[in-house]
């Protein structure tokens, strides 16, 4: 396998948008000169890709989160998704989600689940949602803090989204708060 450091000035990487003016690189594994880390680039596709759990991930899918979520062991959590679909009718298209711990090398998934969907043919964007409540485990760990979701198969192209910093894993320690001296006199 031969590594290529890139010699350009990119910005941050994202994957590149089918169709437009992107520049034409050969396929084969780079090295990010920003964050060092190791990506592999698919001109079939035109995108960029890591390498999280044996599969590849496009990159940019991951975003800030607008909200946390508190949740401990043996509580639920739900993760509710939404997308519109045109075109043909689709039998077996899968929403994917995930909870676990996105870094340096992508998403180490921790939990997962999937639905199967059939999507019937429409020449406009149809509205769809999907969920999955997940149980939290007793081995849950504290950076287990990461969401993602995807739809794939059945002919739908693969799309990801997620969001860093969603959960903040509570109940797993021993805690004491609010600790203090309440009084203290002479009697």
């Amino acid at each position: 396998m031969e590594l290529k450091t890139m010699a350009l000035d990119l910005g941050v990487i994202k994957p590149l948008q089918v169709g437009g003016d992107s520049p034409e690189y050969p396929a084969g594994w780079y090295i990010d000169p920003i964050t060092g880390q190791r990506i592999f680039y698919d001109p079939n596709t035109q995108s960029f890709y890591t390498m999280a759990g044996g599969v590849f991930i496009p990159l940019g899918y991951m975003n800030p989160s607008p909200k946390q979520v508190a949740v401990g062991p043996g509580e639920k959590l739900k993760i509710t998704i939404s997308y519109k679909y045109s075109g043909p009718s689709i039998t077996g298209a899968i929403e994917y989600f995930s909870i676990g711990v996105y870094g340096t090398f992508g998403f180490d998934e921790k939990m997962t689940a999937k639905n199967t969907r059939n999507l019937p043919a429409s020449t406009t964007p149809l509205p769809y949602t999907g969920a999955y409540t997940f149980t939290i485990p007793d081995n849950v760990a504290s950076n287990w803090d990461d969401i993602y979701c995807k739809i794939y198969g059945g002919g739908v192209p693969q799309t990801l989204f997620g969001y860093e910093d969603c959960l903040l894993i509570v109940g797993k320690d021993p805690t004491i708060s609010d600790f203090e001296i309440t009084d203290f006199a002479k009697v």
